[in-house]
C-alpha cells in the first residue's frame, strides 16, 4: 500500500508493506487531513444513515460476501456515535476484531486459553456493562461457546490493535467509580504493587502514570482492564439489569447463558507487530507484564465470583487466530 508522507510509524513501517491493493485517503481531522492517520472512506459521520455507505466500502475493498458481516459490523458501530468514523481507519482496533473475528459465526474458533481448549462460534460487539451509576464498560468483543468439559462460555476480550505502542500516564480516573476497587486491590499510594506502575490522587481524580519515566508504561490499558473487571463482575451478579438497556434485547443470547450456567473469562487481545515496527515487540514485553501482575491480583480477590476467570496472560491475534481461517485479502492486511 502506497502512503502519502506521515511520521506515524504504524504506515510508514507497517502498512506500507502490506499486499492489500486498495485506495486509501488522509483521515479527516476537525475538517482537516490528518498527517497520521488514514482511513478507507471518510463518511459525514454526524448522520448515522452514513453508515451504510462505510459497509459497503469495507465490503467493497475486503471482498467480503458473508451475510454475517452486515450484522457484525452494525454491533460494532453501536457504541458512543464515533465508530462509524473510526471503523473505516487502517489502524483501528474495532476494525480489527471486525475483520479479524467477525465470521466465528459462519465457521468455528478453536484456541487454547491458560493451558485449556475452547471452542467459540459466535461473537457480539460493543458490549456495554455498568461499572457504577452512567459509568459503563464498553467490551469490544464477546465470543460465546464451550470448553473442553463441554461448559457454555462467554469470554470477553478486550482489543488492541497499536494503541500499546502509545505510552503515556491515564489522567482523570473518575474516584467515585474506581477509588473502591484500587484500594481493595491495594493499588492506591502504594508502589511496586504492579511493577512499573504508581496510583495516586491528583486534583480530585486518580492517576496512573509509571513509576520510572525513563520506562514508560502503557497506563490506559490497566484501567481499562479494571473498569471492564467490574463491569463484567456486575454482569455475572446481576445479569440484564447490568447491561445497557439498549442492548438487552441485542445480548439476550449472553443472559440466557449466563442463567444456566455458563462459565465467564475476561481478557485482553493485542496485536503483534513482532519486528515489523521499531520497539514494538519490547512495549508488548513490557504490556504483558503488567497485565499479568494485574490478572493475578484479580484472579487473587476474595470477592471474585466463582465463574469467573481472568487470563493470566494477555493474548495476541497470531495466538487466538492460529489456525482460524480469515478472509483472503483481510490476511493480506495484516500480513498474517
Amino acid at each position: 500500500m502506497e502512503f502519502l508522507e506521515t511520521s506515524n510509524p504504524i504506515y510508514n513501517e507497517f502498512f506500507v508493506n502490506s499486499d492489500l491493493d486498495a485506495k486509501v485517503e488522509r483521515t479527516k481531522w476537525r475538517g482537516q487531513d490528518s498527517n497520521n492517520s488514514f482511513c478507507f472512506i471518510n463518511p459525514k459521520v454526524k448522520y448515522k444513515h452514513y453508515q451504510n455507505e462505510v459497509l459497503i466500502k469495507l465490503k467493497e475493498v475486503f471482498g467480503i460476501k458473508s451475510s454475517s458481516f452486515d450484522k457484525k459490523f452494525e454491533m460494532a458501530i453501536s457504541g458512543d456515535g464515533q465508530e462509524v468514523k473510526r471503523i473505516s481507519t487502517l489502524h483501528s482496533s474495532t476494525l480489527a476484531a471486525l475483520l479479524l473475528l467477525y465470521s466465528v459465526k459462519d465457521k468455528t474458533l478453536t484456541c487454547k486459553l491458560d493451558e485449556e481448549e475452547f471452542t467459540f462460534n459466535d461473537c457480539f460487539y460493543e458490549v456495554k456493562t455498568n461499572v457504577k451509576d452512567s459509568h459503563f464498560s464498553n467490551m469490544d468483543v464477546v465470543l460465546v461457546g464451550k470448553n473442553s468439559r463441554k461448559k457454555d462460555v462467554i469470554f470477553f476480550l478486550e482489543s488492541k490493535f497499536s494503541e500499546y505502542l502509545n505510552t503515556g500516564m491515564c489522567n482523570n480516573i473518575s474516584k467515585e467509580a474506581y477509588e473502591k476497587i484500587y484500594d481493595e486491590l491495594g493499588l492506591t499510594n502504594v508502589d511496586g504493587t504492579i511493577s512499573g506502575l504508581c496510583f495516586k490522587e491528583n486534583e480530585g481524580y486518580l492517576q496512573i502514570k509509571s513509576s520510572d519515566p525513563q520506562t514508560p508504561q502503557y497506563c490506559s490499558g490497566i484501567k481499562q482492564m479494571i473498569s471492564h473487571y467490574i463491569g463484567v463482575t456486575n454482569f455475572i451478579n446481576k445479569g440484564a439489569k447490568a447491561m445497557d438497556s439498549k442492548q438487552k434485547l441485542c445480548f439476550n443470547e449472553l443472559v440466557n447463558l449466563l442463567n444456566n450456567g455458563a462459565e465467564v473469562i475476561l481478557g485482553e487481545v493485542l496485536f503483534d507487530f513482532d519486528n515489523k515496527v521499531d520497539n514494538a515487540a519490547t512495549k508488548l514485553l513490557k504490556y504483558s507484564s503488567i497485565y499479568k501482575d494485574l490478572a493475578t491480583l484479580l484472579n487473587a480477590k476474595k470477592d471474585k465470583p466463582s465463574n469467573l476467570h481472568v487470563l493470566a496472560e494477555v493474548l495476541t491475534y497470531q495466538e487466538l487466530l492460529k489456525g482460524f481461517k480469515i478472509d483472503r485479502k483481510v490476511k493480506d492486511f495484516y500480513q498474517l
